[in-house]
């Protein structure tokens, strides 16, 4: 099996779906880690490997690819064999996962980043516009939720991993979660998964960091 680097860092949610999707897969990976604190993204060496500085980044013999969700598809594509429910050959069953991703690209995970994870780190306010976008958000994920174990049935998928790492930000959450029972109840069953109990660790300790900083400054 090629030998697969990750560039990373430990508190990026893209970053830990990518682990994931790797882990699920049996696929080994090099992880090389950047403290993002210390601004090592931006150093030249790792600017030469991504000129956008961003995590996850993708080493393959000579192929680098960045952007989570793309990464993810590349890894099943690569890995998964002929067909794989992390992301189905099937065309609709496909297109379902796709647009997941999209629409957590587009609007699930900024939303929640913007609203809900960025007032906690620079601790700001939140805006009224802000508290009424991550409700929606909320909403409406609780809706794609309704009557499904995961978010396309019954199976794991990489849409997944992509957004339970992005609702990870419910550990600084400070609205009404039972408002939302049905995310709540799918989040408890991804907490089940081999998968993704590490990675909610890991997430939980730099948050856990963060809140111990927050609490030491004036």
């Amino acid at each position: 099996m090629a030998n697969i680097q990750v560039y990373h860092f430990i508190g990026s949610p893209p970053s830990q779906a990518v682990i994931m999707t790797a882990k699920t897969l049996g696929v080994p990976l090099e992880l090389k880690r950047l403290d993002f604190m210390k601004k090592e993204h931006l150093q030249p060496e790792f600017t030469k490997i991504n000129p956008d500085q961003t995590v996850p980044t993708m080493i393959d013999e000579d192929f680098i690819l960045w952007e989570s969700r793309t990464i993810m598809r590349y890894l099943v594509g690569k890995f998964g064999g002929e067909d794989n429910s992390l992301y189905p050959r099937d065309l609709q069953k496909r297109a379902e996962v796709d647009r997941l991703l999209d629409y957590d690209l587009g609007v699930f995970y900024k939303t929640l980043i913007e609203g809900v994870w960025l007032p906690f780190k620079d601790r700001t306010p939140k805006t009224k516009e802000q508290e009424e976008k991550v409700t929606k958000v909320l909403s409406r994920f609780d809706t794609l939720l309704k009557d499904k174990k995961f978010l396309t049935g019954d199976n794991l998928t990489i849409a997944d991993f992509s957004m339970v790492v992005g609702f990870i930000v419910e550990l600084v959450y400070e609205g009404d979660k039972s408002k939302f029972p049905n995310a709540m109840a799918w989040y408890k069953r991804m907490q089940e998964e081999t998968c993704f109990k590490e990675t909610y660790d890991t997430i939980k300790d730099f948050v856990e960091m963060m809140k111990k900083q927050h609490a030491e400054m004036p």
